[in-house]
């Protein structure tokens, strides 16, 4: 499932809605190149490990630098994300430490606003279910 919105009130952004599973990026031409997208993970499932590594391999591997996780399960996701970006970009190697993606995480939901407001270009946010997008859209569009 993917929705597009715009976002016209305090952000230009071009916010993109899906639920976390490479199924979102395998269907879109949108996600062949993620250089420009800035991606927010909000989760509050630990999934199988697997499924985060592939989803993480198939962001970082498509050229996003730019994450952000959130959520009672945003611990795990991001460590499995960390390691997956190691092997990817080969950090222990000095040469090619500039490849490196920058992770971050925001403690609250209710902070989504101010995550927007730090990132560039597209974002897009996944999240581990339905109820956690309707969610994001709320506090997006609150005035």
């Amino acid at each position: 499932m993917t929705q597009n919105m715009i976002m016209n009130k305090a952000y230009n952004q071009n916010i993109t809605f899906g639920l976390t599973g490479k199924g979102i990026l395998d269907n879109s031409n949108k996600f062949r190149n993620m250089c420009s997208q800035t991606v927010i993970i909000i989760t509050d499932e630990f999934e199988d490990e697997s499924i985060i590594r592939d989803l993480a391999n198939t962001i970082l591997s498509r050229g996003c630098k730019n994450i952000a996780f959130c959520g009672f399960a945003s611990d795990e996701w991001q460590r499995i994300f960390c390691e997956e970006d190691r092997e990817i970009n080969r950090l222990y190697d000095p040469d090619s430490y500039d490849d490196f993606a920058i992770m971050w995480r925001f403690e609250d939901i209710e902070s989504l606003n101010d995550a927007v407001c730090r990132c560039w270009n597209e974002v897009l946010i996944l999240c581990s279910n339905l109820t956690l997008i309707k969610e994001c859209r709320d506090i997006l569009n609150e005035d």
